[in-house]
């Protein structure tokens, strides 16, 4: 598994010649922002910053053809309306209309099936923590259910779904086309295998740090 490299200063002599993977860890900010009553500008600085780093890698590295994205089909065609949703006035939207003025083409990372079942799975284990739940499967089994095992049994399932979606977005990364680079916006913690083909950088600007410490403070995660 290829390990990330430093976003500070980079020169273009500091690494090889291996293609580049650009990784911008993220978690649905501009969705969760009225739930926790995030501040817009903390959103609009961190792809602000964002913006920034991947310029500077552009300056130095050259293009990037290929812009990963989470939560789109890896056979659906996709183009920049879909991210009209954030505002077009968003650095958020800027970013991606850039890299995709300048050539990069958009596509998705996750298999549709595996994307719906390993939600319908989520669901079914946060459902078994409530207790009407279990009297119900003790209703219909019978008291000497084991309950514990049940949700040993859907903890076992998601980690072997999570298993197959690594499997599924890692073969698509090792496809990146030859003499360009890539972006990859993914949750934060998603498990990644990186091909040893690629040199990857994450790019995780400070006020990423900021807004996660706000979710925090207000009770999330």
């Amino acid at each position: 598994m290829a390990e990330l490299g430093t976003i500070d200063k980079p020169h273009a002599g500091k690494f090889s010649k291996k293609r580049k993977l650009y990784v911008i860890p993220v978690f649905p900010f501009e969705e969760m922002s009225s739930h926790f009553n995030l501040e817009n500008v903390k959103i609009e600085r961190f792809w602000g910053e964002v913006r920034e780093k991947i310029e500077h890698f552009l300056s130095v590295y050259g293009n990037i053809g290929t812009l990963y994205i989470e939560g789109i089909g890896d056979d659906k065609e996709t183009d920049l309306k879909l991210f009209e949703k954030y505002g077009t006035e968003s650095n958020h939207y800027k970013l991606l209309k850039s890299l995709i003025e300048k050539g990069a083409k958009i596509r998705g990372i996750d298999k549709e099936s595996l994307h719906d079942k390993l939600k319908l799975v989520y669901e079914e284990y946060s459902k078994s923590f409530l207790p009407e739940i279990k009297e119900l499967h003790e209703d219909f089994y019978g008291k000497e259910i084991d309950f514990d095992g049940w949700r040993k049994f859907l903890t076992d399932r998601i980690q072997e779904i999570q298993d197959e979606m690594t499997k599924f977005t890692s073969g698509i990364l090792k496809e990146m086309p030859e003499n360009t680079n890539g972006v990859l916006i993914v949750t934060e913690g998603r498990v990644i295998e990186f091909p040893e083909s690629v040199d990857v950088f994450q790019v995780r600007p400070p006020a990423f740090d900021e807004i996660v410490r706000s979710i925090r403070d207000k009770g999330g995660f």
